[in-house]
């Protein structure tokens, strides 16, 4: 028996300190490379966020990133109904924060990753974890 490959949301910010590479967020950059070892969930509000961050050609990095590993990225267009928004601000996280929760939960995420530390210690629908903890979970060494 196979188990299946695990589901996780990456927050906004391991995406843009992975695509910029950011040398002080080292393991949102390797953890990007591992996409395929569990299926990346892209919500609306994380593509939202993105667009607003990202210059042009940083999304069309993410975007063909998405396209190299196809089978392991899925994309979620729709948005989140507010109540359950709602739920997670009362739980204490900020608007952002509840959003990308509400999403993990509609989306099954088995996992969230963040570099958010506030996000970090809040309540939410799926284990929220740093990239270093993700890339732990996969058992990932690299040899440099």
């Amino acid at each position: 028996m196979t188990t299946p490959i695990e589901r996780w949301l990456l927050d906004t910010n391991v995406w843009i300190f992975g695509l910029r590479r950011d040398g002080n967020f080292p393991d949102s950059t390797r953890l990007l490379s591992h996409i395929g070892s569990f299926i990346a969930l892209v919500p609306l509000q994380v593509i939202k966020e993105l667009h607003l961050n990202l210059s042009e050609s940083e999304m069309g990095d993410f975007y063909q990133l998405l396209s190299r590993f196809r089978e392991g990225a899925e994309l979620s267009w729709h948005a989140i109904p507010l109540e359950r928004v709602t739920l997670y601000q009362q739980k204490g996280c900020r608007k952002g924060d509840a959003i990308i929760a509400a999403s993990a939960e509609a989306l099954a995420a088995d996992l969230i990753v963040s570099n958010n530390r506030q996000f970090l210690k809040t309540l939410s629908p799926a284990e929220i974890v740093t990239p270093a903890n993700a890339l732990a979970r996969l058992s990932v060494v690299d040899v440099e």
